[in-house]
């Protein structure tokens, strides 16, 4: 359970919260060009945005080598831990960002505020920081508690590699303390996401490139299924989102 050193079966999908809190944001203003990515991981989320917005100039900050090579096809990439301020303001210079993403990345750090506050110089006076972070307080992770079960897991909000966990309140408290107020939110579904682990097995067991996000099951669930449960996320967060997701911006 809490081996770091076991395989990790990642499968990459894209942050759908984290693309449409940046498409809100590119929508509501005609002047959005430069964006930052902090831990793009493959980058794409940076590559679906660049499908849709061919004129934005995209940047990412990764540290892990097996994920960053594929990276740098879509944005410029800095190969530095992202704590690494000091370091990451040298390269960048005088580089300012009309919006800085962490797309599920938070939950990984000692520190989100003092990072939230760093990146902060990055940004345009009129800039937004868009995050995205794993819901503690869903309703399956409720049900457990209940029981008495609080088992880490390989991914996921109970992923053994996280070290910070939120909910909706304590992401609005994080806004207060980076000095940030929410201008928008986003929620993305538990009610099928619980099953991902399983779908993960059944994608894997069969013939295709083992790619959740080239799997049938997965694009008909994305066309048919994720309206509805975005409904019941948007009315009842707290219980049904898997990921809470805000725009924040200057007070």
């Amino acid at each position: 359970m809490f081996n770091l050193k076991a395989s990790y079966p990642y499968q990459p999908e894209i942050n759908q919260v984290a693309f449409d809190l940046v498409s809100k944001v590119i929508n509501g203003k005609k002047d959005v060009k430069n964006i930052l990515d902090v831990g793009c991981g493959y980058g794409l989320l940076s590559k679906e945005l660049k499908k849709t917005y061919p004129k934005l100039n995209l940047y990412g900050i990764e540290h892990a080598k097996e994920v960053s090579q594929s990276s740098q096809k879509t944005l410029k990439l800095l190969q530095y831990n992202i704590e690494d301020m000091a370091l990451i303001k040298s390269k960048l210079k005088s580089q300012k960002f009309d919006i800085i993403i962490f797309s599920d990345v938070l939950e990984h750090l000692y520190d989100p505020v003092g990072i939230i506050k760093s990146y902060r110089s990055l940004l345009e006076e009129d800039g937004i920081i868009v995050v995205t972070v794993p819901n503690i307080a869903n309703i399956f992770s409720r049900i457990a508690l209940l029981f008495g079960f609080f088992n880490y897991s390989e991914t996921g909000v109970m992923d053994k590699t996280h070290i910070r966990f939120f909910n909706r309140k304590n992401l609005k408290q994080l806004a207060k303390e980076s000095n940030l107020k929410i201008v928008y939110e986003k929620y993305d579904s538990i009610i099928v996401r619980w099953f991902v682990p399983f779908i993960k097995i059944f994608i894997s067991n069969n013939k295709g490139s083992g790619n959740i996000l080239d799997s049938k099951l997965y694009q008909f669930y994305f066309k048919y299924l994720r309206p509805i449960e975005e409904l019941f996320s948007t009315l009842l967060p707290s219980l049904f989102a898997f990921r809470l997701g805000v725009n924040l911006k200057r007070k």
